[in-house]
């Protein structure tokens, strides 16, 4: 009879990754929970380019990319399978494709999944393969203004006829930060349309820093703050 699986999943931003990092994580999950009353443990990673697999176990699996060109890599997993008996086990997946990395925890009936899945998020998190803090936080803001971004051009219109009115400066203030606001994500999207931007290179040897923190959202999403931020101002003026 096959047994029950609960799964939990997680994706990250793209970012690019350190070779460093990837060793850091095999590392951790050679040692990974070890008050868990596991009968055994194997850890493998493959690494996939065009026209070539390589798959290695063992604590230094992480080599697993070495005859591979950074540059074309497609796809690398790392898999850690805890067993706790012939028909109970937990497994956990980290996979690099697509310029994306992604976190999977499959347990069948050990009941160890939810905290594997934890204690996995804060290991991703401290070697920098997840992403999180205020990158992330732009990122989802900045993806909340791409849905948006035909509502936030014609209310900034609306609020550029207000001041065309004779209101103050505060309301253009305002308009041109909702317009901007607005207007980014269209720009982006027409700027990868007439240039095709590269495919994200997961790994490479050492960490990048600057590449990773997106420029782009966090101009959108400061300027719709500062035009919300100026709409509130105008508003209490009035009532005040």
């Amino acid at each position: 009879m096959a047994s029950a699986r609960t799964q939990y999943r997680e994706e990250y931003a793209p970012r690019t990754i350190s070779k460093a990092a990837l060793r850091g994580l095999v590392e951790a999950l050679v040692d990974f929970k070890p008050g868990l009353p596991t009968t055994s443990r194997k850890i493998k990673a493959r690494a996939i380019s065009a026209g070539k697999t390589t798959e290695l176990e063992g604590p230094e699996s992480w080599k697993a990319t070495d005859p591979h060109s950074l540059a074309d890599l497609q796809h690398v997993h790392v898999e850690l399978l805890l067993v706790r008996s012939e028909h109970r086990r937990c497994e956990i997946h980290v996979e690099f494709r697509g310029g994306r990395a992604l976190l999977s925890i499959s347990d069948y009936e050990t009941g160890w999944g939810k905290g594997v899945f934890e204690d996995m998020r804060a290991l991703l998190g401290n070697l920098g393969i997840s992403s999180r803090g205020v990158g992330e936080i732009l990122r989802r803001a900045y993806g909340l203004l791409d849905i948006f971004q035909n509502v936030l051009l014609v209310f900034s219109v609306a609020v550029f006829a207000v001041w065309l009115s004779g209101r103050g400066a505060t309301y253009l203030y305002a308009s041109l930060a909702l317009f901007i606001a607005g207007v980014m994500p269209a720009m982006t999207h027409s700027f990868h349309f007439l240039s095709p931007p590269r495919r994200p290179q997961v790994f490479q040897e050492a960490a990048a820093t600057g590449r990773n923190f997106p420029w782009a959202e966090s101009t959108a999403v400061l300027a719709f703050v500062t035009g919300v931020l100026e709409l509130v101002k105008a508003l209490v003026a009035i009532v005040w």
